[in-house]
């Protein structure tokens, strides 16, 4: 290619700036021609007889063209290994080799090696000289702008990257939030799923609890009067046992979304586990052998609630198969870690993912329903504790791990005791003639002395006029409401407190519960056995 048929448009369009010329070569006739010979503004030119002043100019300027000698005297490097530290430092020069040799081998190996871009042989024609050089310093702006052009994109592309990294940052928050969404939203359909339920519980307690309570109650006197007649036992049986199911059903669904409404107070985990094993004989329901291990710290519940929860982890573990639980706990800061373990089936990977969702249940053919550990969850919740089902570690089985509140000791609180008189009746005030003769007949077959009612007013009067060692109220009376009632005969006697108690067939467990904590009243909810009656007479006597 001849340097001097470079178009003049081409090579002025980058003439911008001023082009540094490095030029070297141990003749100073040489290098005086190059000063003469190079008159135009556009070059600024750099002299050099020698590789360390040469290094010295690159060292300090941006060289845009550096021309060589190839011969550059004795003790000296050749021109090419300049033109190769050229290329090490400044990579965008373009550069000439100067010679006189006519073997053109030494240009074919510069070339090769890509030390050098052109050849300039002497003597140099000034034309030639000019037009090469114009060319060079195209060739090194290009260059250097291509270098900007590179080292910009490279700019670009790690902000993208980094724009990218930021894009799958927030679509992994976006994923998370939307995750969050979805949890919250399955949370939101249980909850309204559990009020549903309620308000359904609240209609079918209400409606079925009477008719239930009487069915249930006649039942167990007739097998208690027809008791050599097996035939007729086993039919009344049934009966017993189908009402029995009926009434876990309605108590569970009434249960199921039930806040809390009682005060906690120091409990001891051993007793409501007991208590809760005695209120499933008392059912009817057969739990396992019971057995608690070591000493257990007291915890911050709600009494009634507490034995609710372990009533429910007993069940389930019945329904699993289990011949044996186990209660042990121990501390962990300032809460208490109960475990209560089984040895009936091991649960599934699936059950123990939904153990507390509601109507979930692996037992479905058994007549499970799949509530237990929902009402026992929901109401550790309100005590700030928590619920999970797990295997047993080291054996088949379950094991509910329930966390509650440390409890401080306290001194346990004395109940204060009644007078009582032996010609005092028990009196009984409720506008159901079945339930009222039923409860009538359970105190009587107890040995007391029993009247019944129909009405506040009547109530009053027999209080006015005889004496009562204790009194069962249903809530709901044709003049008035039970509660009162209660309350008014307890302050017209005081030594009736203790001995009173209300009768309830509504779902209103809730408020019955906290009128019981703050007025000693107790409660009998319908449908009951003729054991939970005798055990409340016990009581109120």
């Amino acid at each position: 290619m001849d340097p001097a048929r470079q178009p003049e448009s081409d090579t002025h369009r980058l003439t911008a700036t001023p082009c540094i010329v490095l030029v070297v070569d141990d003749d100073p006739i040489v290098l005086t021609v190059f000063r003469h010979q190079i008159r135009d503004a556009l070059f600024d030119l750099r002299l050099c007889r020698s590789r360390a002043e040469a290094e010295a100019v690159l060292a300090g300027d941006n060289v845009d063209i550096a021309v060589v000698n190839y011969h550059l005297g004795a003790q000296q490097p050749s021109g090419v290994d300049v033109l190769a530290h050229v290329r090490r430092v400044r990579p965008d020069c373009f550069r000439i080799l100067l010679t006189a040799e006519t073997d053109m081998q030494i240009v074919a190996d510069a070339l090769n090696r890509g030390l050098c871009h052109a050849l300039l042989t002497k003597p140099a024609v000034p034309d030639q000289v000019l037009a090469l050089l114009r060319q060079g310093h195209g060739t090194a702006q290009l260059r250097r702008r291509n270098r900007a052009l590179v080292a910009e994109l490279s700019r670009r592309n790690q902000e993208l990257e980094s724009l990218h990294s930021q894009s799958e940052r927030a679509t992994e928050e976006l994923r998370q939030a939307h995750e969050r969404l979805r949890e919250k939203q399955v949370e939101l359909v249980r909850l309204e799923t559990q009020g549903a339920v309620a308000q359904l519980g609240s209609g079918l307690s209400h409606e079925l609890n009477n008719p239930l309570a009487a069915i249930l109650g006649f039942a167990q006197r007739l097998q208690r009067r027809l008791k050599d007649d097996a035939e007729t036992v086993r039919r009344l049986n049934v009966i017993v046992t189908e009402v029995e199911r009926c009434r876990a059903l309605v108590a569970q669904l009434r249960n199921l979304s039930a806040p809390l409404d009682e005060s906690v107070c120091e409990c001891a985990p051993a007793t409501a586990f007991r208590a809760a094993a005695q209120r499933l004989v008392e059912t009817g329901r057969s739990p396992p052998e019971m057995t608690v291990c070591g000493e257990i710290p007291p915890v911050l519940a709600a009494p009634r609630a507490l034995i609710r929860v372990f009533e429910q982890i007993i069940d389930n573990a019945i329904g699993a198969g289990s011949q044996r639980c186990w209660l042990s706990g121990d501390r962990i800061g300032d809460r208490v870690r109960l475990s209560v373990e089984n040895d009936g089936a091991s649960p599934d990977d699936l059950a123990l993912s939904n153990a507390t969702k509601p109507f979930f249940t692996t037992w479905s053919a058994q007549g499970r329903r799949g509530l237990g550990l929902t009402i026992a969850a929901a109401l550790l919740r309100e005590q700030t504790g928590t619920l999970m089902l797990t295997r047993r570690s080291d054996a088949v089985g379950a094991c509910c791990t329930i966390v509650l509140p440390l409890a401080t000791p306290s001194q346990a609180r004395l109940n204060a005791q009644a007078d009582t008189s032996t010609d005092a009746v028990v009196l009984v005030v409720d506008d159901e003639p079945l339930i009222a003769e039923l409860l009538h007949d359970c105190l009587v077959d107890s040995g007391c002395q029993a009247a019944t009612v129909a009405s506040c007013a009547e109530a009053l009067g027999v209080l006015a006029t005889r004496p009562v060692r204790a009194v069962l109220a249903d809530v709901h009376l044709p003049d008035g409401s039970g509660v009162d009632l209660l309350r008014s005969a307890v302050a017209r006697t005081p030594s009736l407190r203790g001995h009173v108690a209300l009768v309830t067939g509504d779902n209103q467990s809730q408020q019955l519960e906290r009128l019981a904590a703050e007025t000693g009243f107790r409660v009998l909810a319908k449908p009951f056995r003729l054991e939970q009656v005798q055990t409340l007479i016990q009581q109120l006597l």
